[in-house]
């Protein structure tokens, strides 16, 4: 009897060191997991219509997940006024008013992303690319000279009439160093003055109804192209509803997926 006891014991035994082994193992694979998570590098850009609050979100994830954002727009400033090779281009196309042919762009993107490559903070792409070419040229870009990162495209889904309404309503500080941005439905600015330096707001011409509706005709065409290359690509799309939320509320689901 005191032999079954003992062996009886000693199985017992066994079976809550197996236990602890698995708990232990199960942990560890968790613990790798999430490492694994944290230190994948990602490039993300964002799909939208404008006002939808792409560049919201980009700056939240800027100023609150120290994360990377390039703004083409003001990388061909900084090219121009530097007076660089790229910038010398860039200009003859602006002065003329034409569009930046596609390999401009993407060779100025290039370059910022190889200076970049080697951190460790994620990155946001505002702005780019806007056409399928670009798009591609990106896609492959990344494949070649960034292996280390994924490339993930987030849509921001909302009506047009919620950004129409958006837009029309928007408020803007004119002020250079400031350039807050305000709705009317704000009854702090009822004065009609920024709240942070004072100075009277305006209401940018392309917030008006008759060029919001242009806008719309020329960014859902780029969209379905855009769309359609990402898709050829194997690229999956990401939606991210951000219909009567406010920046915040974006902010945090948009945490939630990364």
């Amino acid at each position: 009897m005191q032999t079954i006891t003992k062996i009886v014991t000693n199985i017992f035994i066994f079976c809550l060191i197996l236990l602890s082994g698995c708990s232990n193992f199960i942990n560890n694979s968790k613990e790798v997991k999430n490492n694994m998570l944290k230190n994948k590098k990602f490039i993300f850009t964002f799909l939208s219509a404008p006002g939808a609050g792409k560049g919201t979100l980009a700056q939240q994830a800027a100023s609150k997940l120290n994360f990377i954002v390039l703004s083409t727009g003001d990388l061909f400033r900084q090219h121009i006024a530097n007076n660089t090779t790229i910038g010398q281009e860039l200009k003859k196309y602006m002065d003329k008013g034409e569009l930046v042919p596609d390999d401009l762009v993407i060779s100025m993107v290039k370059e910022w992303l190889l200076s970049v490559k080697d951190t460790d903070r994620q990155i946001i792409l505002d702005g780019f690319p806007r056409t399928d070419v670009q798009a591609q040229k990106l896609i492959t870009l990344i494949k070649n000279n960034l292996p280390e990162h994924n490339f993930r495209v987030v849509k921001l889904e909302i009506s047009k009439g919620e950004i129409t309404n958006r837009l029309v309503n928007r408020r803007v500080c004119p002020n250079k160093s400031c350039q807050a941005v305000y709705n009317t439905s704000m009854p702090e600015i009822a004065a009609g003055k920024c709240l942070k330096c004072s100075s009277v707001l305006i209401q940018r011409n392309d917030d008006k109804p008759e060029v919001i509706s242009q806008r719309f005709d020329v960014y859902y065409k780029n969209e379905d192209e855009l769309i359609k290359a990402y898709q050829d690509s194997g690229i999956n799309i990401e939606i991210l509803s951000v219909s009567q939320k406010t920046p915040d509320q974006i902010f945090e689901e948009f945490k939630a997926i990364l």
